[in-house]
């Protein structure tokens, strides 16, 4: 029989050696390095985006109140006054190219009211307008030119000079213009012709009395 010897246990506790530790390899290194490269990749754009988010904002006059009432006042078919223009060229310059332009397409159309010669005429002329707007692709700028349209036409309706023209060719007034006692019957066509560009599509009558 064995004895034990004082101060030794009879079962020794297993101990795994610890596997040493290995060095990264350049392949595992840049893998890291790749995904913190992409981590931050993505920081930098999604800041990027935020800032590209807020100057829009800046750049549509988003953050302005006054300039969202000017814009708004457009949109509703009203004509921003100079200054009006001047603030939101300072305080919204994104639309200000879209605002010139609906303005220009107004501008053509009141030119083209003014020219009208007869009443009939000028509801032409808003006529042709409005078919021509129902044609563009954008529902919300559809809606904002046929409102500039109804204003433009409206302001006109108002001015002395669309009450002055004729309800319509029908109406108007054609006074032959008369031109008599001419001694020399050589100057007819000669008169006839400066008559006619002087009264543009009027009648003419004119009357030679020779000389006796």
């Amino acid at each position: 029989m064995s004895k034990l010897k004082i101060g030794l246990s009879p079962f020794q506790p297993i101990v795994p050696k610890q596997a040493k530790k290995e060095k990264p390899t350049d392949a595992e290194v840049s893998v890291v390095q790749q995904m913190t490269d992409s981590k931050q990749a993505l920081k930098e754009m999604a800041q990027r985006q935020i800032s590209e988010i807020e100057e829009a904002r800046t750049d549509m006059g988003e953050d302005d109140p006054k300039a969202q009432r000017l814009i708004e006042k457009f949109k509703n078919g009203k004509k921003l006054t100079p200054e009006e223009m001047t603030y939101v060229r300072k305080n919204a310059p994104g639309i200000v190219d879209y605002i010139d332009r609906i303005m220009r397409e107004r501008e053509v159309i009141e030119l083209g009211m003014k020219m009208a010669p007869t009443k009939t005429d000028v509801q032409m002329v808003a006529f042709r307008a409005s078919k021509q707007i129902e044609k563009h692709p954008n529902p919300e700028e559809r809606e904002i030119r046929a409102k500039h349209l109804a204003d433009a036409k409206h302001e006109y309706e108002q001015t002395d000079e669309y009450k002055e023209k004729p309800n319509s060719p029908l109406d108007k007034e054609e006074k032959p213009v008369r031109i008599k006692h001419y001694k020399n019957p050589k100057q007819y066509a000669q008169i006839a012709i400066q008559a006619y560009e002087h009264t543009k599509n009027q009648k003419v009558e004119v009357t030679i009395v020779e000389d006796k």
